[in-house]
């Protein structure tokens, strides 16, 4: 009994090894070899299969020739057509890309590149992500690479690992169903939800904000509204003097309306911790688009005055990860 049991172990021993292989995260570039590719007959092979029996059964009852003849030809057929079902993934090259920064609740983009380094062309390769109602489906020509975008859905702030994804294939005939896993081992940052509706950026000494700057006298002109500018600075005086449908914005001298001091402990201390992020979040996309210079005040961390797309990058990715 125990040597059956140590057998046993052995055995599982060496399978292990080829379970993490195929469904365990894989960093870099992943190749489809023959460990990593399954097949199985699929629903139109089951009765392809079950046609046969049907057809073997009629010939022997009967002692057709004909019978047995054109059974084995589709039986022939059929097996022939199983390894080029399995053919049409094996060697494919998979890569993960990078997927920009999204905030909680929006579909995150990313970049997968398949690539077909030989062999023949590949056709109806599709790929399948959980969540998704439909699996996109590409074709890859020899010694070229097709780049697929999928979109993830996201839930909550922070890093998100990527989900296993599965390629696979019917073709050419539909009887068999060939499949690989691939679980890439790549993170998409998943920023705070922005605060809906904004609550307005405090004024000097209000709560959440430092605030010192430019006032009113600082007014230079009004000017169409852009994308990212500030609902906060709408002219809706001057729209309302036009007419027209265009929104207009006021701008100031010198491209700043002031600074901005984001603190965490100025916030209303009995609001939910997710709610104040979402708050500070909007807070930082707002300021960048009206042109302000703003820092950040968090437990144990501090990012000083700055403006431009990468100090608004740190600020919010320092949302995203904040231990609250």
């Amino acid at each position: 009994m125990q040597a059956q049991v140590m057998g046993w172990m052995e055995r599982i021993g060496r399978i292990a090894p080829t379970v993490r292989l195929a469904l365990g995260p894989h960093a870099g570039d992943l190749r489809l070899d023959r460990r990593r590719v399954y097949i199985l007959p699929s629903r139109a092979g089951l009765l392809f299969g079950l046609a046969l029996v049907t057809m073997l059964l009629t010939a022997v009852n009967y002692a057709l020739a004909l019978g047995y003849g054109l059974t084995f030809l589709l039986a022939g057929v059929g097996l022939v057509s199983m390894l080029h079902t399995w053919r049409n993934l094996v060697g494919l090259t998979l890569r993960a890309g990078r997927a920009e920064p999204v905030h909680a609740g929006e579909l995150a983009e990313l970049s997968l590149i398949v690539q077909n380094p030989r062999g023949p062309e590949r056709f109806a390769i599709e790929l399948t992500v959980p969540g998704t109602a439909q699996p996109t489906r590409i074709d890859v020509s020899p010694a070229t690479e097709q780049l697929v975008t999928v979109a993830l859905p996201t839930e909550r702030r922070g890093w998100q690992s990527l989900p296993r994804l599965r390629l696979s294939t019917t073709f050419p005939l539909g009887l068999w169903r060939a499949w690989a896993w691939w679980h890439p081992q790549a993170r998409i940052l998943v920023l705070p939800r922005l605060e809906t509706p904004a609550s307005p950026m405090p004024e000097s000494g209000a709560a959440g904000t430092e605030r010192a700057g430019r006032g009113e006298e600082d007014f230079a002109a009004i000017r169409p509204f852009r994308e990212g500018d500030s609902p906060r600075r709408l002219a809706w005086k001057a729209m309302a003097r036009s007419g027209g449908d265009a929104l207009l914005v006021r701008e100031f001298e010198g491209g700043s309306g002031g600074q901005l001091l984001l603190d965490w402990q100025s916030l209303p201390p009995g609001l939910d911790p997710e709610l104040r992020l979402s708050r500070l979040a909007r807070w930082i996309v707002d300021a960048e688009a009206a042109g302000l210079s703003y820092g950040l005040r968090l437990p144990g961390v501090a990012l000083e005055l700055d403006a431009g797309p990468a100090h608004r990058a740190a600020c919010l990715e320092a949302l995203a990860v904040a231990q609250v």
